[in-house]
């Protein structure tokens, strides 16, 4: 997969035209003689931008990890539910046709509701209402079983058991699907971006090609590594989001 196809034909314009942007007005500054003023204050500038770098390199790293780990805890759960509901249908085979049938069909219903719906509600920050319903009535099908002897008993133990495993891994994964990156750490990410962008302005390159150059690259940088942090922010919408092939395969491949 290239880099074309990973990042969106938007985001990629978007970049451009700040690359743009950002050496056509270095260009103005330099022609008018702008870098001129800090010839003699070339070291201190120096300085301060290996500062801030080193400040905006920590708390991205920082950011993005957090981040990560979230967006990894997530697919986990998805994978750990959509499991455990792949063995209550295997497990209910052992029971009679009359009495398994509702409970797949309440499965197969929840999974296409997670797949068609609860999606992008979640990439909305909307609630959950119906698929809760679903999932209520997948729990339902399970706990109205009706035991005809006592060799169904243990199989309807174990049912249960893996009914309420599924439960803690929905409640865990709608937990942490809420979550988002705290604003103030955001913006803090930001502004110190453009910091480091507004300071290589005031940089006096002795070269108009390096000085473009590095101001369009540093552009690049920066604006790509806004795009991937806020891009995982949001486990459910972008170009990296978690697959929900675990609950196509619960509606497709078991009955």
């Amino acid at each position: 997969m290239t880099i074309l196809q990973v990042i969106p034909s938007v985001t990629r314009s978007r970049g451009v035209l700040l690359m743009a942007a950002a050496a056509f007005t270095y260009i103005l500054l330099r022609i008018s003689g702008f870098h001129r003023l800090f010839i003699e204050d070339a070291e201190g500038i120096g300085a301060l931008l290996q500062i801030v770098g080193t400040l905006y390199s920590v708390v991205y790293a920082f950011a993005t990890y957090v981040i990560w780990g979230q967006f990894a805890n997530v697919e986990s759960e998805i994978l750990q539910e959509a499991g455990s509901l792949k063995n209550l249908i295997l497990f209910s085979r052992r029971l009679k046709e009359t009495t398994r049938d509702p409970m797949v069909r309440a499965v197969r219903a929840y999974a296409r509701a997670v797949v068609e719906s609860e999606w992008g509600m979640l990439s909305r920050g909307e609630g959950t209402e119906h698929t809760d319903k679903l999932f209520a009535a997948v729990i339902s099908s399970v706990t109205d079983v009706k035991l005809e002897d006592d060799s169904e008993r243990s199989v309807y133990e174990r049912l249960l058991e893996i009914a309420n495993q599924a439960c803690a891994h929905r409640d865990e994964r709608l937990a942490l699907s809420v979550k988002r990156i705290p604003r103030t750490l955001l913006l803090f990410v930001m502004i110190t971006a453009y910091t480091i962008l507004f300071l290589l302005f005031f940089f006096p390159f002795h070269n108009l090609f390096l000085g473009t150059v590095s101001i369009a690259v540093a552009t690049m940088l920066l604006f790509f590594a806004h795009f991937v942090l806020t891009d995982l922010d949001n486990p459910f919408e972008g170009t990296w989001n978690v697959d929900s092939k675990p609950f196509d395969n619960l509606i497709t491949k078991h009955r």
